[in-house]
């Protein structure tokens, strides 16, 4: 306890001289102080991952995050800076993979598809889709619809810090940057952040009861999935699937909204 006591001192005081100075001497000490949450980060975010993509790279993308978070964050606000950070960190690893495109663009269209799907089925019955009614939709078998799950689940595809689904290419409007980063700007977008927390909101209020559990302990608690998969005794590939739904039923909420918006 005295450890972290004069660690957390220490780290009030590079805060301090940073928040005066702007300098970039104190910008990496903080850097450098912080480091370890970029490997914590990466290692929860490729705990369920499947690809050609070398942790060393991960690191390298996530520490670009972390510059930024420490370049952004003000510390005279009240949050905690490691909150901040682990959303700017995790961001950066996706838009580093994004830029790789290693994802197959066969993959990348069905997750449309899905995303799609959730958005007019549950729109259109105003409760949780059944996997049934999403294959139907899509046209394809159940057991072809688990399979494509399957694969969504193992991909850096599925995250609440992924993009949002839209048409643009050139936008960075991140779903993380409205509901899980408290010293962002009101982002530059149709969505702002009341009407997306909002949406955030009821969608997970009528998730599936195991589906919300799953979302609220990763994502709120930070759980790994073979954390969870231990707590609701289930398999960690099952939990990971229950994950990938509930990303694509949340997405589809968003997405729809942004298309009315446009209309």
């Amino acid at each position: 306890m005295p450890e972290q006591n004069l660690l957390s001192k220490e780290h009030t005081q590079l805060w301090a001289q940073y928040s005066q100075q702007r300098d970039k001497q104190s910008r990496d000490a903080l850097v450098l102080a912080h480091l370890p949450l970029v490997h914590k980060v990466v290692r929860k975010m490729t705990s369920h991952w499947n690809g050609p993509v070398n942790t060393d790279d991960l690191i390298g993308m996530g520490t670009l995050g972390l510059i930024d978070a420490v370049t952004r964050f003000d510390p005279l606000r009240g949050f905690e800076f490691n909150t901040f950070a682990t959303h700017r960190i995790r961001g950066a690893v996706l838009d580093g993979l994004r830029s790789l495109d290693w994802v197959p663009r066969s993959l990348r269209a069905k997750a449309k598809e899905i995303e799609a799907a959730y958005a007019e089925v549950e729109h259109q019955t105003l409760r949780s889709a059944k996997d049934e009614e999403i294959a139907e939709r899509i046209g394809v078998s159940i057991a072809e619809f688990q399979s494509v799950l399957y694969e969504l689940s193992v991909s850096p595809l599925v995250s609440l810090d992924g993009m949002l689904a839209n048409e643009d290419p050139g936008s960075d409007f991140k779903v993380s940057d409205t509901i899980m980063d408290p010293n962002a700007p009101q982002p530059d977008s149709e969505l702002e952040r009341a009407d997306v927390q909002a949406i955030l909101s009821a969608v997970l209020d009528r998730l599936p009861e195991k589906e919300r559990l799953v979302v609220t302990l990763h994502y709120y608690e930070e759980f790994t999935f073979k954390e969870i998969a231990e707590i609701v005794e289930l398999s960690s590939s099952r939990v990971s699937q229950l994950h990938t739904k509930a990303i694509y039923r949340l997405r589809g909420a968003l997405s729809r909204r942004k298309k009315e918006l446009r209309a």
